[in-house]
């Protein structure tokens, strides 16, 4: 017997499944530490056009999208027979889970593969992983008291099939099985540290290795800096205070770790093109 198609389920605000179509959208506020949040995504009709890392994809029924923590989707349109079923997962649940590790490998799959959230799914391992999202889904509904080991188990082994296909069709990587680890090991650094470390230094120490060998990796694996990987997690975190909170523009500076409030707003003009202050105005304009 299936179990039964609900359109949100959430659990103690750990982790939570839903089901998405063109008039109901994806809503991550439903789990803790949303901004830090693990989002997956399976196509089940139609296609839809997103907004992910300033660039935009599409993707289709049958794909499967993993978006990591601090890069948000923004669904831009849908087509009318838009269906998909989504999980969100906290960094809480994520912390206790036992197969961190497959985690952040697949947390980081669009980084290892041109930038691209997406995973095209055999239609075997397709229906085996909306069983799975199907059974998180029912566990949740049906909650006792063993429901955290029970989710911990099912969410295991959705990322056991989705690591067999991504193994399947990544190519051999460019750097050494070390490398990649590094590279994971930096990431889950980053997500802990951000806040109030800015500087490579740091996380190259933590890792017992140079600067520039951490520079050089980073580069190989995802196209991108050090740099930017810090700036990126510190400007959605800045938009996520700046939106959800009334926190003073001087606060959010101290909470982020930057000397001053002027350096603050100069770094969030840079990337954004708008002082804190007049981003916040337009939220207050849009509300």
């Amino acid at each position: 017997m299936q179990p039964e198609i609900k359109q949100t389920s959430t659990w103690k605000g750990n982790i939570a499944c839903q089901y998405v179509h063109k008039n109901l959208r994806l809503d991550t506020k439903q789990v803790k530490t949303s901004v830090n949040s693990y989002v997956y995504a399976l196509f089940e009709k139609g296609s839809a056009k997103i907004k992910f890392d300033s660039q935009e994809i599409e993707a289709h029924s049958g794909d499967f999208l993993i978006f990591p923590p601090h890069i948000p989707p923004v669904m831009i349109s849908t087509s009318d027979d838009y269906e998909a079923i989504c999980l969100i997962v906290s960094s809480v649940f994520v912390s206790e889970s036992p197969m961190t590790h497959n985690i952040y490998q697949t947390a980081n799959y669009s980084l290892m593969n041109d930038a691209s959230p997406i995973v095209k799914l055999p239609a075997y391992t397709h229906n085996l992983l909306r069983q799975t999202l199907l059974l998180i889904m029912q566990h949740i509904n049906q909650s006792h008291k063993y429901t955290n080991e029970a989710l911990q188990s099912l969410y295991g082994l959705l990322l056991s099939d989705l690591m067999n296909v991504i193994d399947n069709q990544t190519a051999q990587p460019k750097l050494n099985q070390n490398s990649n680890k590094l590279f994971i090991e930096f990431n889950k650094l980053l997500r802990i540290h951000f806040r109030e470390h800015h500087d490579i230094t740091f996380y190259a120490d933590q890792l017992g290795i140079s600067p520039r060998y951490l520079s050089m990796v980073t580069k190989q694996i995802s196209h991108t800096t050090v740099a930017s990987f810090i700036n990126r997690h510190l400007m959605l975190e800045a938009c996520w205070l700046l939106k959800t909170t009334n926190h003073s523009i001087l606060h959010i500076s101290e909470i982020l770790h930057f000397a001053d409030q002027a350096s603050f707003s100069k770094f969030f003009k840079r990337i954004n093109g708008n002082t804190p202050l007049q981003y916040r105005r337009m939220r207050d304009q849009n509300n």
